[in-house]
């Protein structure tokens, strides 16, 4: 019995190795030229690009189930963040996690986010770190924004950190999604540390992919322009070539749109994107490795890091690299956005003549459209989505959509989808 696996993203990749490790046949088709779909690195001149502003965090539970964290030689952020607002950089910290005593000082005499509000950010982490992920993830759903006014934040703190921090994470600083979201991550961001491997975010999917390759079990290049049918049941997949491929099972492991088309089932519509600029200088823009956060009501720029203070090998040597994220994809052309970041870093930085001359040394490297970074989760929306398990004979889903957007959902759905086929 042959499993065709479609799509060599996370979930797929996950599917596909774990049927590899049952002793099923399984064939893992990938329409680009590499694995990852978006957890890939680039090389340029020398620097290392992840397609899109991405991070670990060490406590998820399927990342712990399917990564050899050594051999990926994580590097970690330091907790908490640097909000930037009309010319002042004041940090957050989590003052039992932070390993420099003078960010935790800094923190603490900060005003942008006031004493109650750091309170109830330290009450907020040991309640969630406590409760257990099923439950955390049980029960009526509401938007984030209501969930932090619920337990007391302020208007101040809500703009000027949790809609950046979370902007960057959810691709939206509305806080619109569901709470249930981000109440796992403030989780996971609590409980562990927030990472990226040395060789770039591409390198988790390599890891993923290296048992399939050896097992001769990946074809890249291979675009599927629909399955094959007989009667219900789903037999295959017909390539772009016309080169027609027969199994017993056939999952579908892509995005929600592909997936839709192949299928021709329901899937999830809504969906957000983002713009990741790089830019590269022969200084470092400013010490440490804490994520910037822009709390202008206008920001342009939502976030920021100097990813080669985090991990060294992002840049070469005597070189410094900044990845920069844009919510949204605005109809700019290359030029523009590379220009309108740059006024808003500028601006980041009003008042730091220093920091000024060194960002008028830094050039654009790279930049990265993604128009579906994730689907739209509001709440209420976990529930509806696809099952690994159609209901079409032969035919399951490994993706994000059939959990949640994000790295852990992703390979829990891989997972998932293995065990339906092996049940």
């Amino acid at each position: 019995m042959r499993t065709l696996v479609i799509g060599a993203g996370l979930a797929g990749l996950t599917c596909a190795r774990t049927l590899l490790r049952a002793g099923r046949r399984v064939l893992l088709l990938e329409a680009s030229d590499g694995v990852g779909g978006r957890v890939r690195s680039d090389q340029v001149s020398g620097f290392t690009l992840d397609r899109g502003f991405q991070v670990l965090f060490t406590a998820y539970p399927a990342a712990q189930r399917q990564l050899h964290y050594p051999e990926l030689d994580l590097q970690a952020f330091d907790p908490g963040a640097i909000i930037c607002l009309h010319g002042r950089r004041a940090v957050v910290t989590d003052p039992f996690r932070d390993p420099h005593p003078g960010a935790i000082i800094a923190a603490a005499v900060t005003n942008l986010v006031t004493l109650p509000d750091k309170l109830r950010i330290l009450a907020m982490a040991f309640e969630l770190r406590g409760q257990p992920i099923e439950e955390l993830l049980s029960g009526s759903d509401h938007t984030t924004l209501d969930y932090l006014r619920s337990r007391g934040f302020s208007r101040s703190t809500i703009d000027n950190f949790f809609r950046p921090f979370y902007g960057g994470i959810f691709l939206d600083r509305s806080l619109n999604t569901s709470a249930k979201c981000f109440k796992f991550d403030f989780k996971m961001l609590s409980e562990g540390q927030t990472v990226i491997p040395a060789a770039g975010m591409g390198a988790i999917s390599q890891q993923l992919a290296a048992e399939l390759r050896t097992a001769g079990c990946l074809t890249l290049g291979s675009y599927v322009a629909e399955l094959l049918r007989d009667g219900e049941r789903v037999v295959g997949a017909l390539l772009a070539d016309g080169t027609r491929l027969e199994a017993d099972r056939v999952v579908v492991a892509t995005s929600a749109p592909e997936a839709a088309r192949l299928s021709g089932l329901p899937m999830p519509q809504a969906s957000v994107g983002t713009v990741n600029l790089y830019f590269a200088g022969p200084q470092r823009l400013y010490q440490g490795k804490k994520l910037l956060l822009n709390a202008a009501p206008d920001a342009f720029v939502n976030n920021a890091v100097q990813i080669s203070n985090v991990a060294p090998a992002y840049a070469p040597a005597g070189k410094h690299l900044l990845s920069v994220t844009i919510l949204g994809v605005p109809s700019l052309s290359d030029a523009q956005l590379y220009a309108q970041a740059m006024d808003d870093l500028k601006q980041m930085f009003a008042g730091d003549p220093q920091a000024q001359r060194i960002l008028a040394d830094y050039s654009p490297l790279g930049l990265y459209r993604i128009p579906y970074a994730q689907f739209a989760q509001p709440p209420g929306i976990h529930p509806g989505l696809p099952e690994n398990d159609t209901g079409q004979p032969g035919l399951f889903f490994a993706a994000e959509f059939t959990e949640a957007s994000s790295i852990n959902a992703a390979m829990i759905s891989g997972e998932a989808c293995a065990q339906a086929i092996l049940a």
